[in-house]
């Protein structure tokens, strides 16, 4: 789709009789703003990368709005004070109008992927190694850790469970304040099992300790798996399996088979200009070496590992340079349309909602009954129950 900006300039160039490959390429903000993870954490870091090479090549500045929180990090996109967030899979809530976004001032937003980190990092649940807890089916009647407001590790926690059949309802729910609770609650006896990852070094307090590290296993190569993992796909669609051979306790000899998803993920609203988008993932890609050096697990951010098939769609500037490099194929396309299709069903049913009352008195739970339907309704699987 062309923008009005790009239409204006095509008709000038046809006009002036220029050839088009004249035309001037896309030009970058002076000051661009973005929501990012606090300072010192390595999304942050990257955001930093990425703004001093923009200034260095572009004299293009980022300005950088640390959110301590999901909803620190996405109110400046949806009012508009940002244009960019790097955030973790609370974007994909925030699309879905689910967890801390299941609220009369949020409900689905029209949200688009401009990158993603795909970096193989992998998610899962860790337990002590003394504990005999070694599959998702051993967890059945067991304690584990629920972090306080920590949506994304307790949905992970769902996904494990969802493998073996299981629910919260099938384990003893220990709440927790903090992942850094999370890992003393374990140490302390108090948990039997966490959520964890081969990105927190933290893990390797649990690996130390007396009781050792035991690593949840959800193997994907054999009949039951492949079921199992479409257990997981009805339930938390952005999980997806990882089988991971270096980090705390793992190798090639003794992989963890675990999921994951993308962390993070850069993202925008649908409003976003198409020709900005497009100049951004071009300057991703033609400077991702640079890139990579200098910030910290950087790797997934290439477009050699962007998952065109994954659960929210590419914006339109993305889409663009996709085609000019020749990976976006006539599928990824129809899947995309799919997602923005979801999104549509998902705004049609908030405003359905809220008309009929949601404003004046709001219930969560009325909400997700109804976005379930809705989905349900046009072919969609709800996902996040």
């Amino acid at each position: 789709m062309k923008t009005p900006s790009t239409i204006k300039t095509l008709a000038l160039a046809i006009g002036l009789g220029l050839p088009l490959t004249a035309l001037a390429e896309p030009t970058f903000p002076r000051v661009s703003v973005w929501t990012a993870y606090d300072t010192g954490s390595t999304y942050y870091i990257q955001a930093s990368a990425l703004g001093g090479l923009l200034r260095e090549h572009q004299n293009s500045n980022i300005r950088i709005i640390p959110g301590r929180n999901d909803v620190a990090r996405m109110t400046p996109l949806k009012s508009g004070q940002a244009s960019y967030t790097i955030s973790g899979i609370a974007t994909y809530f925030a699309q879905e109008g689910v967890m801390l976004f299941n609220s009369d001032e949020w409900g689905p937003q029209p949200l688009r992927v401009v990158s993603a980190n795909f970096g193989g990092q992998a998610i899962g649940l860790a337990a002590p190694g003394a504990s005999g807890i070694e599959t998702p089916a051993d967890l059945e009647g067991k304690r584990v850790a629920y972090v306080l407001g920590g949506d994304a590790m307790n949905m992970t926690t769902a996904a494990v469970l969802s493998y073996a059949g299981l629910t919260w309802d099938d384990v003893r729910k220990v709440e927790i304040g903090s992942p850094l609770e999370a890992i003393d609650s374990v140490l302390n006896g108090v948990a039997d099992a966490m959520p964890g990852s081969t990105g927190n070094p933290l893990i390797e307090r649990l690996s130390g300790s007396p009781g050792g590290l035991s690593w949840v296993q959800l193997p994907a190569d054999t009949p039951e798996g492949k079921e199992a993992w479409q257990r997981i796909a009805e339930t938390v669609p952005y999980y997806q399996p990882i089988t991971a051979t270096e980090g705390v306790n793992i190798s090639e000899d003794d992989p963890w088979h675990s999921g994951g998803y993308a962390l993070p993920i850069l993202a925008t609203m649908e409003r976003q200009e198409e020709d900005e988008v497009y100049a951004l993932v071009k300057f991703m890609d033609e400077h991702f070496e640079t890139f990579n050096r200098q910030a910290p697990a950087a790797s997934g951010w290439s477009i050699e590992r962007q998952n065109l098939e994954w659960i929210m769609p590419y914006h339109d500037g993305a889409v663009r340079y996709f085609r000019e490099k020749g990976v976006w194929s006539d599928e990824h396309q129809a899947h995309n349309d799919a997602l923005v299709r979801r999104q549509e069903v998902l705004a049609d049913a908030w405003e359905t909602y809220m008309n009929d009352g949601g404003k004046a008195n709001f219930s969560s739970a009325e909400w997700s009954d109804l976005r379930a339907k809705a989905l349900k309704d046009a072919g969609f699987i709800p996902g996040l129950l």
